[in-house]
Order: C-alpha cells, then structure tokens, then sequence
C-alpha cells in the first residue's frame, strides 16, 4: 500500500491540476486554536472535487508550493483493500516525501470519497487533535455528518453541501455578466440562458458536453449512485429493483411520492419486494443525494408523517435525462430549479395545502423563524392558472397571518396588490440570480 500511496502523491505533484471556472464556495478561514475538517458533501460529479481544486489553486496563488497540498481519491483502483489500519500509511508517504513539512501550518491534505473507507472518521479525529494541517474531505453521502462526524467529530465538522451549477454560475460560466440593470440585448442573452438551464440544468461536466449526450450522461451518473453509493455502502443484493425504484422516482419529481403506488406498480411489474424496502431505499438515494424531500408543513409530528413528501433532484437536468414526455415537463422544472435556489441557502423547505386543499409548494422557514411562500408557475396569461396561484397564496397568507408571497414565473413579472396582501410575480431568470438568505 506504501508504494501504491508514494506513486499517487508524486504524480499528483507533477501532473498540472484543472483550472475550474470559479464558484461559490468559501472554505473556513484556518484559525490554530479552531480546529475543523472542513466537509464537502454532494451527489456524485457535482463538482466536490473542481471545489478542492479551485481552493489548491487559490493556495497556490498565495505562494504556498504545490507540495504543501495533499489529494488522495480514495475510489482510486490503486487503493482497492484499504482499511483503517492504511491511514497511517499516508502520513509517512508523504513525511518522506517532503520532510521540511513535518509540523507545518501550511499544509492542506484532501481525502475525496473518503467515506468509502470504513472507520475513516477516528483518522480524521485524530489528525486534528495531533496535527497542524487544514483538513479536507469529501463525500457523496449526506449520513456523514449524522452518522460518521456527529459521532465521532462532534462539533470538529465545519459542513458544506456542494450542489451542481446555480444559475449565477451557469452565467459566470457562459461569459454573462451579472447585474440587476442590464442592457435589452444582455437580458435577451439570460433570458435565453434560463432556457437552457432549466431544460438540461447545471452538472458541470454536461453542461460543457454536446447536448446529444446530456441523458446518457446523467443516466450514468444516477447508475453511478445506485451501483457505487447505495449497492456497495449498504451491500443491497437486488440491484436491479433499487434502480427501477429510482427510475420511477425520477419520472415523476416536483410532485408528493406515494411509495405504496410505486410498490404496486413494482409488484404488478412481477418483481419480489417488500413495502418496507422501498421505503428503506428511499433513504439510501436521499443520503447520496440522488434525490432531496420536502415534508408537508405542519407543527404536528402526525400530521407531517401521514403526508407524503415530494421529491425533487439536485437538477432540472436530470427531469430531462429521464423524461418520456418532455414538452410536458415545464412545470416541474421550473419547480424543481425553484426549490434547489431555495435549498442552496435554506434546509427548513415544506410544501403545504389551505384548509381548502390548495396547494403552496414551498413553505421556507427562515432563520430568523419567519415564514416565506414560494409558488412556481411557468406563465400567468390563463385566468384559470392565475386563480388559482392567488388564490392558494391569499389562503395561505390568511392561514398564517403574512403579507406578502412570490410567484416565480418563466418570463412573467407583476406585483399584485389585494386587500393588503402583496404578490411579487417574478422571472426565473431574474430571481435566480439573487442571493437568497
């Protein structure tokens, strides 16, 4: 393991690392007295990797050699078989290498898939209780901070989720500057973009690859999950109804999922599973973040566990990807990249009904405890589509004792005034590029 381990590190010191586009991602600040890991976690090809580069980069911007940095990608072949026991291993690889860095503060050492690993977490534990490196690791597993780091770290975890392009990125990427006034051509240009970003989303390696390749690449992603993240970590036999179960998930996002009608639609099917699997499985794909819930909103445990939850995916892309009907999905797209800007800065996301049954997709608790709604409606020119819209938002605002709600339209923008309740209709293309807090 020793050899497999000095190859890697001397090859990554001489190989010339990517130079991605920039994003949103602010690592913590090293502080001697503070000591933290920092944690990328994400659905695979995300860009949790592109997001350790990038902070190797701005390192190396600093005058920090190269060599003061460690990467190792545990789901490298070369470290098939290695155990706990290995990681001991790695520390002296590397002092050999570059013995004028023992004790070092300058030092920033990256475990990517690290969670791959079983009992990886008391090797972390212990690099920050002994040693002066920043510390990074990465997963595509959201039960590393619940289950691994809130067990063994504790409070030693400084999280970070790593999601796929927002749109601010997407426009950075394409070359569109940001700005709340801009010029009729430049807005044409987002408005065009918008497009674009809600039919085949953010990933960033599909968005640089022909579009022609967009499904197979997503499909491949999400086989990824199932095969590597959920198969292998929870050791699942039955491969084959995992994958179908996600399949009929991802067909049917931006709506609540009723796990009995998928059960017997499976069954029907002639495949042998239990209720209780599916259920269990759905677990799986939301901790590899093949797929996020939101509960029904409610003070009332019973009331939220008796509803079902709707699911969306990490991007609108992946809508696309599986779709048997797409001209028929703009409504959950644009639903489904509303909830991911929300779900960027916010974990506190509902949906909810009126005591008329009216439906409001998007209830955001903030953290300051107020309560904010959100409907996606991709037009407002149908009076049968507009009413309904208003009508579930005043319900709502009437329920809870607000003033004002956000519909967030395609293309469409008005500010609707009613008996003292205000409505702020808002474009995808223009609300998207607010930060919002």
């Amino acid at each position: 393991m020793k050899q497999a381990l000095r190859t890697i590190l001397i090859e990554f010191k001489e190989r010339d690392l990517p130079r991605p586009i920039p994003r949103t991602i602010h690592p913590p600040k090293h502080h001697p007295s503070v000591r933290k890991a920092w944690v990328l976690m994400g659905m695979r090809r995300s860009g949790k990797t592109w997001a350790v580069y990038q902070e190797i980069h701005r390192r190396q911007s600093l005058g920090l050699a190269k060599e003061t940095n460690l990467y190792i990608n545990f789901e490298d072949d070369r470290l098939s078989g290695f155990q706990l026991s290995d990681f001991q291993s790695i520390l002296d690889v590397y002092f050999e290498l570059y013995p004028q860095y023992i004790n070092s503060k300058e030092l920033f050492f990256c475990f990517d898939e690290i969670h791959v690993v079983p009992g990886w977490e008391k090797f972390i534990r212990r690099l920050i209780d002994t040693e002066a490196m920043q510390i990074c690791v990465t997963g595509s597993s959201a039960g590393m901070l619940s289950k691994e780091l809130g067990t063994t770290l504790g409070g030693r975890a400084w999280p970070q989720e790593i999601f796929p392009y927002s749109f601010s990125e997407f426009l950075e990427l394409k070359g569109v500057p940001q700005s709340t006034t801009m010029s009729s051509k430049t807005e044409a240009e987002v408005r065009y973009l918008a497009g674009e970003y809600l039919l085949y989303g953010g990933f960033p390696e599909a968005v640089a690859e022909a579009k022609e390749l967009h499904a197979s690449l997503i499909q491949g992603y999400m086989d990824a999950v199932v095969l590597r993240d959920i198969v292998k970590r929870h050791s699942i036999s039955n491969a084959d109804i995992l994958q179908k179960f996600l399949v009929q998930i991802l067909r049917q996002l931006a709506a609540p999922l009723s796990v009995t009608k998928v059960y017997h639609t499976l069954k029907s099917q002639g495949l042998a599973l239990g209720k209780n699997s599916l259920f269990e499985y759905l677990q799986y794909f939301e901790d590899a973040y093949a797929v996020l819930s939101v509960p029904f909103f409610s003070l009332s445990e019973r009331v939220r566990q008796v509803n079902p939850k709707k699911v969306y995916s990490v991007d609108s892309g992946v809508i696309t990807a599986y779709s048997i009907k797409r001209g028929f999905e703009r409504a959950s797209r644009l639903e489904n990249a509303v909830f991911m800007h929300l779900r960027r800065s916010q974990s506190n996301i509902c949906y909810y009904k009126t005591l008329q049954q009216k439906e409001i997709d998007f209830v955001v608790t903030t953290q300051m405890g107020d309560l904010v709604l959100y409907q996606a409606c991709v037009e407002m020119d149908n009076e049968e589509t507009r009413g309904r819209e208003l009508s579930a938002l005043y319900e709502t605002c009437n329920e809870f004792g607000l003033k004002e709600g956000f519909i967030i339209t395609e293309d469409h923008e008005e500010e609707i005034n009613n008996k003292g309740i205000t409505i702020h209709c808002i474009p995808f293309w223009k609300w998207a590029q607010i930060d919002i807090t």
